[in-house]
């Protein structure tokens, strides 16, 4: 009776916490339309650059150390109550990594103005600093299980966000000053830290260690998956004009908005499975592969269908005539969106286990994949090409992760089965 009470509990903080992640994708995409609508064509394009940059320097800045809360972080709060040795660990590479990029922008700010378009390379260190921050705090609540606190994070710097948009009049310079100072307001979060999960500075030898040989591999695959999620945009970027990259980047934004329905499933399962396959939890993990999995795929399916369907009238709606061309582009990538959903499955398997190597490795395989098929079919193709690349990328991820994970799962399962 207490399993099937505490089952049902977590099936309402699911729904808890889909409903605000939803709200937070819908604000985002609100924040999106509202900036295209009082943006040029042209002027999103290099707002989409300046993207392009500051997510790799958030990528080589703190992502790539971010799921090492995850994952230790988990298992330290289950083992000795709280998360000091991976809180101090983490902060000393992230550390080291944030004063190696800010001297690195320093010295090559010149190229770095050159290559976006606008001078405005001391507003890319702010914007990484504050970026860092905010993922520093999500990665936090989620490693103790509070997803509802990580969601109201990031719902109430898009909310601020929006007021600016909304109020305040801009070009792109004044833009990226609007996101510094919405986004500042996650630093309030800090407060909401549990004072007994960060006590007084420790240094872990052996756990740290542990902590950055994770993190390096996790360096291999962030920056494999920032090449399959930015690559396509860094490709039309140099062989088109920043017109063509507003126009991408259009229908690359409401694609995003939409697969990034499949990191609410990634980002809410991961510690329950990671802890389950700690403790050997076995009924817990039976339960997520053999029946939530397909409810959740299927449901993801349908969603994708209606989606496509609707898609032409809705950019019209949300983005004007003059980004028609997006059309063709979404409706390709939402093909890759559906095969993202099925792909963060195995990408749990692969976090819970510990095969965190095997899943770099296919990040970067996929990233060079998608690289070269850009490169290669925006010649061919045009615009859509890097696109089909983008599609083409995320299959090959599908398809090696599902000859190597799922025998593995089913067996599994035929093991819990039969005890």
């Amino acid at each position: 009776m207490k399993i099937k009470f505490n089952h049902i509990k977590e099936q309402k903080k699911f729904i808890a916490y889909f409903f605000l992640r939803v709200c937070s994708m819908g604000l985002g995409l609100i924040s999106n339309v509202l900036i295209i609508r009082k943006l040029t064509v042209d002027e999103f394009g290099v707002f989409s650059i300046a993207l392009l940059v500051v997510n790799l320097l958030t990528t080589l800045g703190s992502n790539w150390s971010s799921s090492s809360i995850l994952y230790f972080g988990s298992k330290e709060k289950e083992i000795y109550g709280s998360l000091n040795k991976t809180f101090w660990s983490r902060n000393i590479i992230i550390l080291v990594s944030i004063l190696i990029i800010t001297i690195g922008i320093f010295l090559f700010r010149e190229q770095v103005n050159r290559y976006i378009g606008i001078n405005i390379w001391f507003l890319l260190i702010l914007w990484l600093y504050v970026s860092v921050i905010e993922d520093y705090l999500y990665q936090y609540f989620l490693s103790i299980k509070k997803q509802i606190t990580s969601s109201m994070l990031s719902i109430t710097a898009k909310i601020i966000y929006i007021l600016l948009i909304i109020i305040f009049p801009f070009d792109v310079k004044e833009l990226i000053i609007l996101y510094i100072i919405s986004h500042s307001s996650v630093i309030f979060f800090i407060l909401a830290i549990n004072r007994n999960d960060i006590k007084k500075f420790e240094f872990d030898k052996t756990w740290f260690k542990n902590v950055l040989n994770f993190s390096l591999w996790q360096l291999f695959g962030f920056s494999g998956l920032y090449l399959i999620n930015f690559g396509d945009i860094a490709v039309v970027k140099h062989f088109m004009t920043s017109r063509e990259v507003g126009i991408y980047n259009a229908a690359y934004q409401l694609f995003i908005a939409v697969a990034s329905f499949s990191s609410v499933i990634s980002s809410y399962f991961a510690s329950s499975i990671s802890a389950s396959f700690t403790t050997n939890n076995k009924k817990n993990i039976r339960r997520f592969y053999y029946k939530e999995r397909w409810i959740i795929t299927t449901v993801s399916i349908l969603m994708h269908i209606l989606i496509i369907l609707l898609s032409k009238p809705v950019i019209i709606l949300l983005y004007g005539e003059e980004y028609l061309s997006s059309v063709t582009l979404f409706n390709i990538l939402m093909l890759g969106s559906i095969i993202k959903y099925l792909t963060v499955f195995y990408m749990l398997y692969y976090n819970a286990n510990g095969k965190y190597a095997i899943q770099q490795i296919i990040n970067i395989i996929v990233a060079i994949s998608n690289i070269i098929l850009s490169i290669v079919l925006i010649q061919v193709l045009g615009l859509i090409g890097p696109a089909v690349g983008t599609v083409i990328a995320y299959f090959f991820s599908l398809l090696f992760s599902y000859f190597y994970c799922e025998k593995r799962i089913k067996d599994y399962i035929k093991e819990v089965m039969s005890n």
